[in-house]
């Protein structure tokens, strides 16, 4: 070979190396560049995974910062006006009904209801305010879609498993209650993504399960509606009766053998009415079935129940005209054997009782029962503290203006740590009740919630009333001849206590 093939050749072998070589440089480049992409893709996967995102109905919203916060014990709260925006829901501050501009409590309201918090507590109080627009029918009729069982301004009260709470002046409510505030339903894929699924949706999404399950239709009761929150809808078949079903799994949770069916979302149990005979022999009776499909109170017994304190589990009822208490399980607190519970209409409306106010309970421990116009009073425990003696409980004193007491409606009473005779105090919970007296006329006694028993006897006294003076409220007895504060009566008298 020539000095010029030679020359030839080994150029060709350079040559051929050389590419050899950037072709494995450019090789080991883009194996690093995919290595260093995939930890790239592996970096911000691994970010964008624990990154908090909130889906409203699967799709994505865009939150703000301090949407959600964690208390020292892992507990997740979310801003209350963030999530009424979300899911279709008005916020507005103050109380329900209050007509302020409080910070420290508000309230949040859809179509049929209104949701009222206060900061720190955890007692929910619910309204159904229906202000839903009607809509017309095939023929111009107008209709509400959804009509609430309940009447106008009709008050529930739930116990949250945690307090509303405040952070930088704006509420956050605890996530874990978001079914019970606004009946959404909650669920997650993981510590950052929740997916948050509200009234509509879920109503949408019943129907069509409903459809696919073989039911008729779905309640149209409002109330119903709530209990969608909790997985669970109420179904009907083509003959009229209603039962519960799971929404995901068309498990049968209460069977299709009810006349009609209402969920009490605050106590988390259906009321279940039964009919038998016909239409000029028909009897209709109600019970009460468990979310789990548990008999509270058996159906065939009561004509009528109500929730009479969701917070201590009691239940009015009514069998053959007479009314009686029971407790959540069932068990007789006082039997059915008097002609009401609670107050008088006339009395709730002297001393102008509110949609707040109990009418059936004083105290939170004294029931009030009434046989033959008489009344006394029951503890929730079943004791009958006041035997139904009495024609009635308050006194009303007309205003009048020459009167130097400027004298106001009473009904109760409460005085904390009343100093006794022999060192001791007293907490005085006064309920006011009146004995009349064969010639008609009328005196007063006082009855005391802490100690069960009677303080002042009914038949001495003539007038019981109240004074207030700048915001002190001070309250007094007369009797033939004598006038006395009731604490003085009451303090210097600590047998009355025995």
């Amino acid at each position: 070979m020539n000095e010029f093939n030679r020359f030839s050749y080994n150029k060709q072998v350079s040559s051929k190396e050389k590419k050899k070589k950037i072709l494995l440089i450019g090789i080991s480049f883009c194996i690093v560049l995919i290595i260093a992409l995939a930890f790239l893709i592996i970096h911000f996967t691994n970010v964008d995974a624990k990154t908090f995102k909130l889906y409203i109905d699967d799709t994505q919203v865009n939150i703000s910062e301090g949407f959600y916060i964690v208390d020292d014990q892992n507990h997740t709260y979310v801003r209350a006006k963030d999530i009424a925006e979300y899911i279709g829901w008005n916020y507005q501050n103050g109380e329900y009904g209050s007509y302020t501009e409080d910070l420290n409590s508000g309230y949040i309201s859809n179509e049929y209801e209104a949701a009222s918090f206060v900061v720190n507590s955890n007692i929910l109080k619910k309204y159904i305010v229906v202000t839903a627009e009607p809509e017309k029918d095939d023929k111009g009729n107008e209709y509400i879609p959804y009509e609430p069982n309940s009447e106008e301004g009709t008050l529930e009260t739930t116990t949250l498993s945690l307090p509303v709470i405040s952070k930088d002046n704006q509420i956050y409510f605890p996530l874990e209650s978001l079914r019970d505030i606004c009946n959404c339903n909650i669920e997650y894929s993981n510590q950052y993504r929740m997916y948050i699924y509200e009234q509509q949706y879920l109503l949408s999404l019943a129907q069509s399960k409903a459809a696919e399950y073989g039911y008729q239709s779905i309640s149209g009761t409002y109330e119903n509606m709530r209990a969608l929150a909790y997985g669970m809808m109420v179904v009907s078949n083509k003959g009229g009766l209603f039962g519960v079903s799971s929404i995901y799994s068309n498990e049968t949770i209460i069977g299709l053998k009810y006349s009609d069916m209402i969920f009490a979302q605050n106590v988390k149990e259906f009321f279940v009415k039964t009919s038998t005979g016909d239409d000029e022999n028909l009897k209709e009776t109600i019970g009460i079935i468990g979310v789990d499909g548990s008999t509270v109170i058996s159906p065939k017994d009561y004509g009528n129940i109500q929730v009479l304190s969701d917070s201590l589990g009691l239940y009015l009822v009514e069998k053959d005209g007479e009314y009686g208490v029971l407790d959540r399980q069932g068990e007789v607190v006082v039997h059915c054997e008097y002609d009401s519970i609670g107050l008088p209409e006339e009395l709730l409306t002297q001393f102008n009782f509110s949609v707040e106010d109990n009418r059936y309970m004083l105290f939170d421990d004294c029931l009030i029962v009434e046989k033959d116009g008489k009344y006394g009073i029951y503890d929730t425990d079943g004791n009958q503290n006041l035997p139904t003696g009495y024609s009635g409980f308050g006194y009303l004193v007309e205003s009048d203006p020459d009167s130097p007491r400027n004298a106001e409606d009473l009904l109760m009473f409460e005085v904390d740590d009343l100093d006794i005779i022999g060192g001791d105090t007293r907490n005085i919970r006064g309920i006011v009740v009146q004995q009349e007296h064969e010639d008609g006329t009328i005196t007063y006694g006082l009855y005391d919630a802490e100690s069960k028993k009677i303080l002042l006897p009914a038949n001495v006294f003539t007038r019981i009333y109240s004074v207030t003076s700048k915001g002190n409220t001070e309250y007094y007895s007369e009797f033939p001849g004598q006038t006395a504060k009731i604490v003085d009566q009451i303090s210097n008298h600590p047998e009355l206590f025995e």
